[in-house]
C-alpha cells in the first residue's frame, strides 16, 4: 500500500464548468459571497422569464439547474436538468450532470442508474464509460470497472484518463507492475499529465527507485505551484536519507506555494531536530509553524524537546505547558512536564 494515499477521484468533467465565467470573475474580483448571491439570483429570474416565453427550450432549463446547483438548491437542480433531458433526450451531457449531481449528494447507487441508462441510449460514448468505471472503483467491483476501460480505449486508444484510472485499479488489487505499465502509457499519450507523474512518482518512491524523482521533477514541470509534488519529493529525499535535498525541497516548495503550508515548514524542523541534530534550526520552524497554528499541540511538544537538547530547561518546561493547555490529555508532555518539575524541585 502506498505511504500516500491517492484516493478514488472522479476523474470527469464538472457540473460546474457551464458557470465557470461567473466562478472566475468572482475570485478576479474578489466580490463578496454576497454580491455572488444576488448575481445567481438575477440570473435564475432572467432564465425563469425566458422559460415562460420558451417553454420546451432544454439548453433554458439546463441553465438554470447549473445556477439552482450553485446556489445550493439541489432539488430545483435536479428538477430543471430532468426537464432538459425529457426535452432533448439525446444529448448526453444531461445524463452525466445529473448523475454528477447524485454522487455529490451521496447517492451513487441513483447515479448509477441513470448512467447505466445512458450507456444503453449512447454505447460508444467514452465519458460515461469512464464515470461508470469511476462508480465501480469506488465500491471495489474492479472487474466491472476494468471492463469499461477496455471498452472505452477501443473506441479512445490514446485516452491517457483510461490508463491511469486502470493503473489505479491494478494498484488496488496490488498488481503493481501492470500499474506501473498503465502509468507509462498514460504519459505516453500525455506527457504533461500530472497526475500520472505524482502517480509514478509515489509507487516507485515506495519501491526507494530514484526514478521517483524524474517523475516528482515532471510534476513540478507541469504544475510548478501545486504543493503535491514538492511535498511528495521532499519527502523521498527525507525517508531515503538525503536530508539537505529534502530541506531545499522543502524550501522550494514554501517559496513558490504558500508560507503558512504547515506541513512544510513543520517537516523542515523535523529534518533538523532529529536527522541534522540541529534543534536551534528546528526551533525557527517550529515557531513558523505556531505563527499560524498555535493550536498545533504537538508543535508546543517538539519544540519542549528542542529546548531539552539546548539544555534550557525552564523555555522546555513552558513549552510542555503550552502543550498541555492546548490539550491536556497529551500523556508524553505530562510526563516531560512531571520529569523537569521533579528535578528542578529536587534541586531547590
Amino acid at each position: 500500500m502506498l505511504k500516500t494515499f491517492i484516493g478514488l477521484v472522479f476523474i470527469a468533467t464538472l457540473f460546474l464548468l457551464g458557470c465557470n465565467d461567473t466562478v472566475k470573475s468572482t475570485e478576479e474580483s474578489n466580490t463578496t459571497k454576497k454580491e455572488v448571491v444576488d448575481t445567481i439570483k438575477i440570473k435564475i429570474d432572467s432564465l425563469s422569464k425566458a422559460i415562460r416565453e420558451t417553454p420546451k427550450n432544454d439548453a433554458l432549463f439546463y441553465q438554470r439547474g447549473h445556477l439552482y446547483f450553485i446556489n445550493g438548491e439541489i432539488a430545483k437542480a435536479v428538477n430543471d436538468l430532468e426537464i432538459a433531458k425529457k426535452l432533448n433526450p439525446d444529448s448526453v451531457l444531461y445524463y452525466l450532470d445529473l448523475s454528477e449531481i447524485e454522487l455529490r449528494r451521496g447517492e451513487s447507487g441513483i447515479a448509477k442508474n441513470i448512467l447505466e441508462g445512458a450507456h444503453e441510449r449512447f454505447p460508444e460514448n467514452v465519458e460515461l464509460m469512464i464515470r461508470l468505471a469511476n462508480i465501480h472503483m469506488a465500491v471495489e467491483q474492479y472487474q466491472k470497472a476494468r471492463t469499461y476501460l477496455i471498452k472505452a480505449s477501443r473506441i479512445e486508444p490514446r485516452n491517457a484518463r483510461l490508463y491511469l484510472l486502470s493503473s489505479m485499479i491494478f494498484q488496488q488489487i496490488n498488481m503493481i507492475d501492470k500499474a506501473i505499465s498503465e502509468l507509462y502509457l498514460a504519459i505516453k499519450y500525455d506527457p504533461n499529465y500530472y497526475e500520472a507523474h505524482v502517480m509514478l512518482g509515489l509507487i516507485t518512491a515506495e519501491q526507494n527507485k530514484d526514478i521517483a524523482i524524474d517523475h516528482y521533477m515532471n510534476a513540478i514541470r507541469i504544475e510548478p505551484k501545486n504543493p503535491e509534488a514538492y511535498y511528495n519529493l521532499a519527502m523521498y529525499y527525507q525517508n531515503s536519507g538525503r536530508y539537505k535535498k529534502a530541506l531545499q525541497t522543502y524550501g522550494k516548495g514554501l517559496k513558490v506555494i504558500d508560507s503558512t503550508l504547515q506541513h512544510f515548514i513543520y517537516n523542515s524542523a523535523f529534518v533538523y531536530e532529529n536527522y541534522l541534530n540541529k534543534p536551534d534550526s528546528a526551533l525557527v520552524y517550529y515557531q513558523n509553524v505556531i505563527n499560524y497554528f498555535p493550536d498545533d499541540y504537538r508543535v508546543y511538544f517538539r519544540m519542549g524537546q528542542c529546548y531539552e537538547d539546548l539544555g534550557q530547561e525552564k523555555k522546555a518546561m513552558a513549552s510542555y505547558d503550552m502543550c498541555l493547555k492546548v490539550n491536556p490529555n497529551y500523556e508524553e508532555a505530562f510526563e516531560a512536564l512531571s520529569r523537569l518539575s521533579e528535578k528542578h524541585n529536587k534541586n531547590r
